[in-house]
């Protein structure tokens, strides 16, 4: 196959419909009546690789379908290029749904992709999917593609993807190459997003330990990326007409890898006061929800619960479960009344389900 099916991730008001190209190729996407092509500064990118297509939600929502033209390229010379011909695929596509959407989020698979996708399963279907770190490690670019090849397996590029960065995933040689292989706002792994009535943020904590640890060697650099993302969130707030108070908007999610808000061993007790800057402003956000991996456990706080070191505005849950039988997530349903969210693994177990009354923001 000359290229790997599309994911089309969510990240503000546009998807990113990313793929891999295993070949020479120009690349392009059409949706309706018009198309959007792979350039950079004006030249079309050519050589193999992950590519990034951004295109206006809206015109997918409303078009329901989009084509990936591909071009392949057998030399690119300096006065022309000579091609092998052009093909045409296309893909049906799934906007989420104004009512009653369903989400599923997937996490600390750490390589194990297909019991991820059994988990998937045991829930059955969903409008949007959430892949919440830890999919794989980046020792190689082989590993850094695993969370964009599971959302491959659980949406064939039909439906609309949310990507949280894990820890792990900061781990390796490739962890400098991950960012061509996930979505990104401005070059950020920090972002927000608007699927049908749910308004949601994407936080990324870093790593779960201080900077200068010795198992960093050096490269961890987290502390002033929070900073600036503190400040993100503070520009979030600002323009609340456009995020999180725009017309439509029903629900508010947070989606973060690291499980912060909870009890930490004395390693990870790292951040205390700046985390809980970012509760508080996620509290002014309204968020109803803070769905949370990591640990590779099933865990619901309510505010002051004991579990938590930190006072959240909201129920903070952990919903990714990992061990040496297990992969795990959480099926969420955004309705009238609130979020319900229901624990499955891939021994198509399924756990009681919870229910979250919706709030307003203050």
């Amino acid at each position: 196959m000359i290229f790997e099916t599309p994911v089309v991730y969510a990240v503000g008001n546009t998807y990113q419909i990313m793929f891999y190209l295993n070949v020479d190729a120009y690349a392009s996407v059409t949706i309706g009546t018009q198309t959007f092509d792979d350039a950079v500064c004006g030249n079309m990118r050519s050589l193999p690789g992950m590519r990034r297509i951004t295109v206006p939600m809206e015109t997918l929502d409303t078009a329901k379908a989009y084509s990936l033209r591909i071009e392949r390229i057998e030399a690119r010379l300096k006065y022309r290029t000579r091609s092998l011909g052009v093909e045409t695929y296309r893909f049906e596509f799934h906007p989420v749904p104004k009512d009653d959407a369903r989400a599923y989020m997937i996490g600390d698979a750490h390589g194990d992709l297909d019991g991820a996708v059994s988990a998937a399963q045991a829930y059955g279907s969903f409008d949007f999917l959430i892949v919440n770190g830890d999919i794989g490690e980046t020792a190689d670019e082989t590993q850094a593609l695993s969370a964009y090849r599971l959302a491959v397996m659980l949406t064939g590029g039909t439906k609309p993807v949310i990507y949280a960065r894990g820890n792990h995933e900061n781990r390796g040689a490739a962890a400098e190459l991950l960012p061509d292989f996930i979505p990104l706002r401005d070059g950020c792994t920090y972002y927000t997003f608007r699927l049908g009535s749910v308004w949601g943020i994407v936080l990324d904590c870093g790593e779960d330990k201080e900077d200068d640890h010795v198992e960093y060697g050096g490269s961890a650099r987290f502390h002033d990326f929070r900073l600036r993302e503190t400040a993100y969130l503070q520009t979030v707030i600002a323009d609340a007409q456009k995020e999180f108070r725009a017309p439509g908007v029903a629900h508010r999610l947070c989606v973060v890898h690291a499980d912060f808000p909870f009890v930490q061993e004395p390693l990870f007790d790292t951040e205390r006061a700046l985390y809980q800057v970012w509760c508080d402003l996620l509290g002014e956000m309204g968020v109803e929800l803070m769905a949370m991996a990591h640990t590779h456990r099933y865990c619901y706080a309510l505010p002051g619960d004991p579990a938590l070191r930190l006072k959240t505005p909201c129920p903070a849950l952990i919903g990714t479960c990992k061990n040496e039988t297990t992969v795990g997530g959480t099926g969420l349903l955004f309705g009238k009344s609130g979020v319900e969210y229901r624990f499955t693994a891939n021994e198509a177990w399924m756990s009681e389900s919870f229910m979250q009354c919706k709030g307003e923001p203050s």
